[in-house]
């Protein structure tokens, strides 16, 4: 059964489902937060170890990121929580507790009840769910596990949908700095060139030899222009929509995709020697990190 739609997916997240088949009833429960990967862990009911593979198969199956904790909870009204009494154990302590009241009149006898608590007195008897005369109660467990499955799914789809405000909202501040760093002193193509030719001039007059003069000429031009790491910003907010749009599972691109962002603002910030423009790249660095922050909820 597929749970996914075509949204943005947090990762933290909630379900809870109560189920009844017969003399039994469950509660299945599920708490996600963020994780690399999907990693799950199960807490299975002493003789359900059988359903194991099968609910990480179906869990697998509509999730593909967040750390999860899955309890399966069991009981029944009748016969399956029979309770069975170690006579021999009890007996053994019931005859220990005497010789202890004859050898020291002082030691009071223990009482029913307390020996009752005693480990290994009584225990709760385990019905199997691979004996196959719960095999209809299984598939009701493992139904009832679709329906846990999917609140938790609407409740990651509602956090997703809060995700998504955010990160578009962030985008478009990003795509406002840009604008405003295109139109900067430090981006302009006039002040460019002249900035440009002035430092022309002094490596002019320290005559350097050719070949170095040429280096440096090179390494100044390169460095004077940063339209091209603007272009290539621009390209990664088109990207940034793209992905938003998509919906999950788009954490890890758009995790690698602010890492895409921070290298053109490393370079643009490196290159500008006007104080605007490099306040812009910082700005940008700033966004890029509120970004990441929330896109590392995103599945």
């Amino acid at each position: 059964m597929s749970f996914r739609s075509k949204c943005l997916m947090s990762m933290t997240g909630y379900g809870r489902v109560e189920a009844q088949l017969e003399d039994s009833t469950w509660v299945w429960e599920v708490r996600a937060v963020n994780g690399k990967n999907l990693d799950m862990r199960l807490r299975l009911p002493a003789g359900f170890e059988s359903l194991d593979p099968l609910i990480r198969r179906k869990v697998k199956a509509g999730l593909v990121r967040g750390n999860l904790q899955i309890n399966l909870d069991m009981s029944a009204s009748s016969g399956d929580n029979d309770y069975a009494v170690n006579e021999v154990w009890l007996q053994t302590l019931i005859e220990n507790a005497a010789l202890m009241h004859k050898q020291n009149p002082q030691v009071l006898p223990p009482r029913m009840d307390g020996l009752y608590l005693v480990r290994g007195v009584v225990s709760e008897s385990t019905q199997s769910a691979a004996d196959p005369k719960f095999k209809a109660r299984n598939k009701a467990v493992m139904v009832s596990l679709d329906d846990m499955l999917a609140n938790l799914m609407q409740a990651r789809a509602i956090e997703g949908k809060a995700l998504a405000k955010i990160l578009k909202s962030n985008v478009k501040a990003f795509e406002a700095l840009i604008a405003k760093a295109r139109i900067c002193e430090g981006a302009l193509a006039g002040n460019i060139k002249q900035k440009f030719e002035q430092k022309m001039m002094e490596l002019l007059s320290e005559d350097l030899p050719q070949d170095k003069l040429l280096q440096e000429a090179t390494l100044l031009a390169i460095k004077a222009d940063i339209r091209e790491e603007l272009d290539r910003l621009d390209a990664h907010i088109d990207q940034a929509k793209t992905l938003l749009k998509a919906g999950s599972p788009v954490g890890r691109k758009l995790d690698f995709l602010c890492q895409e962002f921070i290298r053109e603002i490393n370079t643009l910030c490196s290159k500008s020697t006007d104080i605007e423009l490099t306040q812009i790249g910082l700005d940008m660095k700033s966004l890029t990190e509120q970004f990441r922050e929330q896109a590392a909820n995103v599945e």
